[in-house]
């Protein structure tokens, strides 16, 4: 059962990458960071196993979620 808590966050998430792409960030290149943060054990990842995985994952869907609902340019 997903709890308020992750529905906060999923859409929190969605609204930060929302705001990068129309700020003109390059929203690609900071995401695969993130995900080669991750995977390289970063001052920022606190989480092992499958937690990684499932956390690139989740970045990967916020993404295709906030492209979805852009605004077309």
């Amino acid at each position: 059962m997903i709890t308020d808590r992750e529905v906060a966050l999923e859409q929190a998430l969605v609204a930060i990458i929302g705001a990068a792409i129309a700020s003109g960030l390059d929203v690609k290149t900071l995401l695969d960071d993130a995900a080669a943060g991750l995977l390289g054990n970063a001052p920022y990842r606190w989480v092992g196993h499958p937690h990684v995985s499932n956390a690139i994952q989740v970045m990967s869907d916020a993404h295709t979620q906030a492209l979805s609902t852009a605004p077309a340019s």
